[in-house]
């Protein structure tokens, strides 16, 4: 036996060279009595190529009769060690090994196993393939001998020093398979693999823990029931994964105010689900508890607060912070799961007040600001929510009043207004103006006027519109001006009082609608195919910023008649417009005619400059919407001139924007108000098409002018110089950004603000801006994530000029920065962007009143029961990974997945590689199963490569268990291979220290 051990041991050739030499020691050396065995019926003539069926036959034989045969079990051990049979089929052929009363057969398996169990691996795929079920099977046969024996105990009342070593065999065994990761990751693949029977297993643990407690037996291992639950229940969450994202939460946080900054700007319209998937991304990525969170989302509202300016259309964070804020709060409260007996507030509030009430600068600067105990001005609205309730508004104001009070006494000489106030109370006019808008229309004219004037005075109007706006309410708003705008249109024939009502309502609706048009854009506010005149001219005749309208065809839809009769009735003061048969929807739509004959006129010097002046003062001096559908033409006539052809129509809208005489500006009712609303919507449609450098102009408009004489990356410099001294992003940054990435494009922006990571030289000064960048780039997070993977990573990691120059520090926070930005896209978007996002708003008619949306969160209320239905369809939908990956984010992430395919191919331990093993790992651990149609896009082979080249412990079974979608087949595959790739190379690591 010796002898033939030696030649087995020298043996290195294929498995089929080393069945002869078995076969011919077996044949020639031993007898049968030698083994005690009859070796025909163990290896027939010949050589056999199924290691499986050898195994069998040998296993047969050992346990043939009362008592194992130790040296054929020795000979199986041999066999196992020169690869002759795989442990596979030997796991398997133990599994089926049912004669547990042969007490001592069993006892000598078991003493095999532990033997053994510590080498398990694989060699071959066949091998491969039979792992996962062989394990499965021999845990539940470890089950069984387990359940036997305990029933044995129920039985007599004690255990027989047998059955005792037996047990304790089996506990040594379980043990084993528990410690051995590479065998834990088997079994976990071999429960996706055959989920049936592995429920044989469970309910064997089941019958096994009964037994034990009606028995009253208790193992000499305490912790066996435990371990056994361990292996009827194994999951991946107990698959060791060596982290490389730290699992602390970060003190204080730079992504979440930003985050809102961008999102406020782009989508001010949007419902609270679009904000409450974003904020549970980043509860995720950063591991907030909901106190965290809680606290996060008020510090942001009252930072970028502090930073809102008087009328400008950053009065939108007020709005945003007193109204939408409390409806974020409660959606998540609702999907938390939390239960709690509190009816009237929320605890994670309470406590999120009390960490806040710790951050006394803001407070200080806030109560300073807006002239009051913020805090209790806040609570006292929250209070209506059921957010807190009555005791704990006195406790925080008691707590606030002191300082509140003399910061107020301190600044009383130079306090102005606070423009908290003119928000808090615009909700009550904004309900007013709904209310009087769906009141029939022939009975309110009058009154209905009067409310509409009255809005446009001061900053009212801004305050009302970001009100509607946080509050879902907008398109409401609009829809209702625009049935007022139809309801308006000249009536043929009326006269008097009625007919002045009527034209100054069609005005003023006229001009309260472009504005909003202008602010949020026709997508947003605007039906697709709405059929009312202001929205076909709209369409068809108003110049909007990004949306280029052709002056010819304004001038193709004009009817050539009306043209002519209105250029008459223009051309000549002494035949007023009034008494024209044209009406007021038929001037505005053939001004464009009327004004492109008087440019080609004064081109040919047919009329002069006195002609012209006069037919724009006619113009004017009616109704204030003819000025602004004559601007939006010339608009649209200076983009498609030539520079020598540009002053003229120019001249002509600036003669909209002079002022009118007092006699005039008496003449009509409300003038004031409408003249100044015309004024703005003119100098909007200016600035949009030829943008000044006038910085009163650009307080106009929502970004900063797209032309400018400095250079784009010194603006970007400037910009960026403020939001790292600040540590956040104050509205105007977040303006001026968004115009720099549609100046520069994705790619160049992306590039300025992945430099800015790079420049920082601590860990912790990237791992700031990171945060920051991340949330900017929610200015366009598709194409942003599409720049940073297909030129940024490329350039910096894989150009040979570039990847000598990263450090492993700035490789980390890179690769996160590009995890994080793939699984925002994979969480929060499924359309574009803006579109999608600023045209979900909440119907008016549904909801009736601020009241009535408060409700949908408020617990009593009677639509209750569709709120939480709501909020588990979001629950849900939020735990679901999405199916597929649209494009360009899918042909992407191939294309770099090709690149690292090429790098990790090689035996160079580089950065590169390094980066690839970093990116994987992160989007394994902040991902989870949210990012498996990303997984599901990595090459054949990338991670056996990977582990090939690394050779690190880092790479764990619980990551490999985690890249791929053990649901499939293919998946269960590529896993047992990277697995076992992984066993031999651990193998060969402990033999070397051996």
């Amino acid at each position: 036996m010796k002898d033939t051990g030696m030649e087995l041991q020298k043996t290195t050739s294929k498995t089929s060279l080393l069945n002869l030499m078995v076969l011919k020691a077996w044949r020639e050396r031993w007898s049968d009595s030698q083994w005690g065995i009859n070796i025909k019926t163990v290896l027939p003539r010949g050589v056999s190529g199924d290691v499986y069926n050898l195994a069998d036959c040998i296993l047969q034989q050992a346990v043939i009769g009362s008592n194992a045969n130790p040296l054929v079990l020795s000979y199986l051990k041999h066999s196992l060690c020169a690869h002759l049979v795989s442990h596979a089929a030997v796991l398997k052929r133990i599994s089926k090994y049912e004669h547990f009363s042969k007490v001592y057969c069993v006892t000598s398996l078991l003493e095999f196993l532990q033997s053994v169990i510590s080498g398990v691996t694989c060699r071959s795929k066949p091998e491969e393939v039979m792992l996962p079920g062989s394990v499965v099977s021999l845990v539940y046969w470890l089950m069984q001998i387990f359940a036997t024996c305990t029933e044995q105990f129920a039985v007599g009342g004690k255990l027989s020093p047998e059955h005792q070593v037996l047990i304790d065999n089996t506990t040594e065994v379980i043990e084993n398979i528990i410690s051995n990761d590479f065998l834990m990751g088997i079994l976990y693949i071999g429960k996706q693999e055959d989920p049936d029977f592995f429920g044989k297993i469970r309910e064997k643990y089941s019958d096994i823990k009964s037994s034990l407690i009606s028995s009253g037996y208790k193992p000499n291992n305490t912790s066996i029931e435990k371990k056994l639950h361990r292996l009827a229940y194994v999951d991946v969450v107990q698959l060791h994964i060596s982290r490389i994202e730290s699992e602390q939460v970060e003190p204080i946080s730079y992504c979440v105010q930003p985050l809102l900054a961008v999102e406020v700007l782009l989508n001010p319209s949007s419902d609270t689900q679009f904000y409450v998937s974003e904020l549970l991304m980043i509860q995720r990525l950063k591991n907030y508890s909901m106190v965290r969170l809680f606290y996060e989302i008020i510090r942001a509202g009252f930072i970028s607060l502090s930073n809102v300016i008087e009328t400008s259309h950053d009065t939108m964070w007020g709005a945003f912070t007193f109204f939408k804020v409390p409806l974020i709060i409660k959606q998540l409260n609702a999907l938390s799961h939390h239960k709690t007996n509190e009816v009237d507030h929320i605890p994670e509030v309470v406590e999120a007040l009390d960490i806040l009430l710790e951050d006394t600068l803001i407070l200080d600067f806030m109560d300073t600001k807006c002239s009051c105990n913020m805090i209790e001005y806040l609570l006292n609205d929250w209070k209506k929510q059921q957010l807190v309730n009555d005791v704990h508004i006195k406790r925080f104001s008691s707590l606030r009043e002191p300082i509140s009070t003399l910061l107020q006494k301190r600044e009383v000489a130079n306090q102005a207004p606070s423009i908290i106030n003119f928000i808090i109370r615009a909700e009550v006019p904004l309900s007013g103006v709904l209310k009087t808008l769906s009141a029939d229309y022939n009975k309110v004219q009058e009154a209905l006027l009067g409310v509409l004037c009255q809005v446009l005075v001061g900053n009212s109007f801004d305050l009302i519109l970001s009100v509607a706006t946080v509050e879902g309410r907008l398109k409401t708003f609009v829809s209702r001006l625009i049935q007022c705008n139809e309801t308006s249109k000249q009536v043929p024939g009326e006269v008097g009082k009625t007919s002045v009502t009527r034209s100054t309502l069609f005005d003023v609706s006229f001009l309260m609608l472009t504005f909003i048009v202008q602010k949020y854009g026709s997508d947003v506010v605007l039906s697709e195919n709405g059929d009312s005149f202001f929205e076909k001219w709209v369409r068809e005749c108003m110049v909007e910023r990004n949306k280029p309208k052709s002056p010819r065809n304004m001038v193709a839809l004009c009817d050539e008649n009306k043209v002519d009769e209105l250029l008459l009735s223009l051309s000549k003061p002494e035949a007023q417009l009034k008494n024209s048969n044209l009406t007021w929807q038929d001037i505005c739509m053939n001004i464009p005619g009327v004004l492109y004959q008087v440019l080609v006129a004064w081109e040919n010097e047919t009329l002069s400059s006195t002609d012209v002046k006069g037919i724009l003062d006619s113009i004017k001096c009616r109704l204030f919407s003819f000025s602004v559908c004559a601007a939006s033409f010339l608009c649209a006539y200076m983009q498609t001139v030539r520079e020598d052809e540009f002053l003229k129509p120019l001249n002509m809208v600036q003669q909209f924007l002079s002022t009118l005489s007092p006699e005039e500006m008496s003449s009509q009712d409300n003038t004031k108000e409408r003249l100044g609303l015309s004024f703005q919507i003119i100098r909007k449609m200016q600035h949009d098409i030829h943008p000044s450098g006038n910085p009163k102009m650009r307080s106009l408009t929502v970004t900063q002018n797209l032309v400018s004489h400095t250079p784009l990356i010194e603006q970007f410099k400037d910009v960026w110089r403020s939001v790292s001294q600040h540590g956040w992003v104050p509205v105007k940054a977040a303006q001026i950004l968004e115009s720099l990435l549609q100046a520069g494009g994705p790619v160049w922006f992306v590039t300025q603000l992945v430099e800015e990571i790079l420049k920082c030289k601590y860990t912790k000064d990237m791992m700031k801006t990171m945060d920051i960048v991340f949330a900017v780039m929610h200015l366009d997070i598709e194409r942003n994530t599409v720049a940073i993977l297909e030129r940024i990573v490329p350039l910096i990691l894989f150009n040979k000029s570039g990847s000598e120059d990263i450090t492993e520090s700035q490789s980390f926070i890179l690769a996160r920065l590009c995890v994080y930005c793939i699984i925002s896209n994979l969480e929060t978007r499924t359309a574009p962007l803006k579109k999608r996002s600023r045209s979900e708003d909440i119907d008016e008619t549904d909801l009736g009143n601020a009241a009535k949306i408060r409700k949908l969160t408020n617990p009593e209320s009677s639509d209750n029961s569709s709120s939480s239905d709501f909020a588990m369809e979001t629950h849900q939908s939020s735990k679901e990974p999405p199916s597929i990956i649209r494009d360009p984010l899918q042909s992407s992430l191939q294309g770099m997945f090709k690149v690292f395919a090429q790098f990790v191919a090689t035996d160079e331990l580089s950065p590169r590689v390094y980066f690839i093993f970093q990116f994987i790992s992160l989007l394994v651990e902040c991902g989870k199963d949210r990012v498996k149609p990303v997984l599901k896009l990595l090459p054949n082979n990338l991670v056996q490569n990977l582990l090939k080249v690394m050779v690190t412990d880092e790479i764990t079974v619980g990551l490999i268990c985690r890249i791929y979608d053990l649901r499939i087949n293919t998946g269960r595959q590529s896993a047992v291979s990277d697995l076992c790739l992984w066993r031999n190379i651990n193998l060969r690591k402990l033999s070397i220290q051996l």
